[in-house]
């Protein structure tokens, strides 16, 4: 058995030609997220039951208050350093070091000062001390192996797993400890920074490289040029993706924005997960061949058919099953959170088809595109997410989620046309089987659905009818069509 898994091992660390390096990637990239994912369920499943709706509520206040300075503060170097030709960046570490840790300094004591008025804006004062705490979080993570990024820029995802999994492990064990113990909100913030403090030390571990004391402006300059970019995409994700968290926990209260939270990781936990685990592969793998068009255009065919491939049923699927599900998992307390989990599954489906773009932009240089058509969709959502709050109330803040991407996605298509040297039909081509075919899907699974009680044994017949439909359309379409989605899939465990 040692045998076969040293093997299987072997063969997942062996490298060779990009694409295969890419495959290997994201066989551990996806073992990551699923790892990662299905801890931070297993910790709101079991805390749930510990824990009130408000609890939840205020963490998500803590933790959106920690996100937007981070956010506000990133200067990309990163993903500077990622998409650097060079494959060795060493000496660019240091420079990068000294800033991340001042910056998580900066952070810990504005959030530590501001802390009362933060919480005061939410109308939370218990919020406080939860938004004091998790304001160090960032210069934990500061003080870390700036070594880490070598992780994604040399597809070398196979230490990352001991790193990003390693660390949600010990959050799970620490925050379901102090629950049980306590039945305290303490247990989710205090589980967060035990992830954080093994995650630095696990830094080290996994990788040889020692930072030093060491300050070049040069260098400096040079990752800004580009990180600029991804500051202002920072700011602009943030408000687009985690100011709707922002405002939910502001317009209401701590208890709909918990509700609100939890829904949203139930919901998009699958579908974004696909698609994150193809982005961040995608992103170092389109910069090592971003001068070729035509690798590069295959490359983000091939990202897009899988990723709608996968993310659409799985969207679809939560949506039909929201009901059951929380009932079993969750207990009636949560059931508010249904509805919420059924729309915000539609908008976990619509991310899908449009999460790769980024990559692209990013690989090639052109990193200002996102971050202007990003700031198209904030500034309509600003515009728009007080008068639907105040006639729809939370519901009609995910409504405008869902409606916000449809006004950016035709242009990201056209742009895309142009970058890729192809036409807007091979771009929306790929989404349009698995679309239909998720669609049966769901419309089986409700109507199945309707016919069966509340139970676990009702739900595993639901999840594995679901997928029988969605397979056997899949199955017929790659038959009768040129859709080749089974070819795709054989191509890239032949990479392996």
């Amino acid at each position: 058995m040692l045998d076969r898994l040293r093997t299987i091992y072997n063969r997942l660390t062996a490298g060779g030609s990009t694409k295969a390096q890419a495959v290997q990637s994201g066989i551990w990239v996806t073992g990551i997220n699923v790892g990662d994912r299905l801890l931070q369920l297993l910790k709101v499943i079991i805390l749930a039951r510990l824990l009130s709706p408000e609890a939840f509520g205020l963490l998500g206040i803590g933790l959106v208050t920690v996100a937007a300075l981070r956010q506000f503060s990133n200067l990309g170097f990163d993903a500077a350093l990622i998409q650097h030709e060079k494959d060795d960046v060493d000496a660019y570490l240091n420079t990068a070091c000294i800033i991340k840790i001042i910056r998580g300094i900066v952070i810990a004591i504005v959030t530590f000062l501001t802390g009362p008025t933060l919480a005061a804006f939410f109308g939370e004062p218990q919020a406080e001390p939860i938004i004091q705490l998790l304001g160090f979080t960032p210069l934990i993570l500061g003080i870390q192996n700036p070594a880490v990024m070598y992780f994604q820029k040399n597809l070398n995802f196979h230490r990352e797993f001991v790193y990003q999994v390693g660390g949600r492990l010990i959050d799970l064990l620490v925050a379901v400890a102090i629950a049980v113990t306590f039945q305290a909100v303490w247990a989710l913030p205090a589980g967060i920074i035990a992830m954080n403090l093994s995650k630095a030390a696990l830094s080290y571990g996994i990788h040889e490289y020692r930072p030093r004391i060491e300050f070049n402006f040069d260098y400096g300059r040079e990752m800004f040029a580009f990180g600029k970019w991804m500051l202002a995409s920072s700011v602009l994700v943030f408000i687009a993706g985690q100011g709707d968290d922002f405002f939910v926990g502001w317009y209401f209260t701590a208890t709909t924005l918990g509700y609100y939270q939890i829904a949203y990781r139930v919901s998009n936990a699958p579908a974004t997960e696909i698609t994150q685990v193809i982005s961040k592969v995608a992103f170092p793998t389109f910069s090592k061949v971003q001068n070729d068009v035509k690798r590069l255009r295959e490359g983000y065919f091939l990202v897009l058919q899988l990723s709608t491939a996968l993310a659409f049923p799985m969207a679809a699927g939560i949506a039909a099953v929201a009901p059951q599900f929380v009932y079993i998992a969750f207990g009636p307390e949560w059931t508010t959170m249904i509805p919420m989990i059924q729309l915000l599954a539609v908008w976990g489906g619509i991310r899908a088809f449009g999460a790769n773009v980024g990559s692209v932009y990013k690989s090639t240089g052109n990193p200002d595109i996102e971050v202007k058509l990003q700031a198209i969709k904030v500034l309509v959502g600003s515009i728009c997410i007080f008068p639907i709050a105040a006639h729809l109330g939370v519901m009609g803040v995910i409504i405008l989620l869902v409606c916000l991407p449809l006004i950016n996605n035709p242009m990201h298509q056209y742009l895309l046309s142009k970058i890729l040297d192809t036409d807007l039909w091979e771009l929306i081509y790929p989404l349009i089987h698995p679309l239909i075919g998720s669609i049966l899907m769901y419309l089986s699974v409700i109507w199945a659905s309707s016919l069966l009680s509340t139970g676990v044994f009702s739900l595993t017949i639901l999840i594995m009818s679901g997928m029988i439909i969605y397979m056997l359309y899949m199955i017929v379409v790659n038959v009768l069509t040129e859709y080749m989605l089974f070819d795709s899939i054989k191509s890239v465990i032949e990479s392996t």
